[in-house]
């Protein structure tokens, strides 16, 4: 049963895995499309620290999500695990489940994500100071960057003829996010709807109850600490005698982003785009 959980509202739609060339390169640009300047891609890694999952039998709220879910990965101080495409990390020890049918899950992550990603273009893009066809994540906070062109200091994206061998990582630490659940403006929550799920994400304070503001001013909310996801599986996940394993994926394709800017004729990226991960439970024989 596979879930999204969304951490942008904001997210482009568009996949840049639809304009390449043949060689591969990722050839959007700002004007490829009259609705977005951005498009998704794929990171090479993701980085969260974890602190709850559990699967549930009916829906759960910010409340109760650690009583009315069955645990299956707790830990107090949060474990960091960096998720790829091509490896996997061990999320669960010994875990007993009651038999019966599980149709929503919870996690609990803190709001603190890195991301590095490194990516090929055509026709070759600028970033912080050099140009080339190959851009890749530089070390640096993403909520301090300004993406215009006179602020291009802040910058945390580079390009340059080849990638390095060591990326830098982006991080996120987001005190609210862009929902179009409430109107297209920041809040402390966002909904979404796919063809195998229907979830929720929220920013939790340190106590886990929500962060608090004034809904479309970023600067009013607190500071948060986890981003919570609740998911409705559309297909629920059926626990019985037979089931001798569960397991729990991350899918992290076409879910970042990346935003060309156009200044002067040249294509500028200032940064890659946080975006979320689609979150699985296969439960089997």
């Amino acid at each position: 049963m596979i879930g999204v959980i969304n951490f942008n509202g904001a997210q482009a739609q568009l996949l840049c895995s639809n304009y390449t060339n043949a060689d591969g390169d990722i050839t959007f640009i700002d004007g490829s499309s009259g609705v977005s300047t951005a498009c998704n891609l794929t990171p090479e890694s993701m980085t969260i620290n974890l602190h709850f999952i559990g699967l549930c039998t009916t829906e759960p709220n910010i409340a109760n999500f650690r009583t009315a879910c069955s645990s299956i990965f707790t830990s107090n101080t949060g474990e960091s695990k960096t998720i790829t495409t091509t490896t996997s990390a061990n999320l669960m020890n010994d875990v007993t489940l009651t038999e019966g049918s599980y149709t929503h899950a919870a996690i609990l992550i803190k709001n603190n994500i890195g991301y590095t990603v490194k990516k090929k273009f055509s026709p070759a893009r600028s970033g912080k100071t050099g140009t080339g066809e190959w851009c890749w994540t530089l070390d640096g906070e993403t909520t301090t960057v300004n993406t215009n062109f006179a602020q291009r200091s802040t910058w945390i994206a580079e390009c340059g003829a080849e990638a390095p061998a060591t990326l830098g990582t982006h991080t996120s630490n987001q005190n609210a996010i862009w929902s179009e659940a409430s109107g297209n403006r920041f809040d402390n929550y966002e909904t979404g709807t796919t063809a195998s799920t229907s979830w929720t994400v929220y920013l939790l304070k340190a106590d886990e109850t929500i962060n608090t503001g004034t809904p479309g001013n970023y600067g009013s909310f607190g500071t948060a600490s986890y981003f919570l996801g609740i998911q409705k599986f559309n297909t629920a996940v059926s626990i019985t005698p037979k089931t001798a394993n569960l397991d729990v994926g991350f899918r992290l394709e076409d879910t970042f982003s990346v935003e060309t800017k156009l200044n002067a004729g040249t294509q500028y990226i200032p940064r890659f785009g946080l975006g979320g991960f689609e979150f699985k439970v296969l439960a089997s024989e």
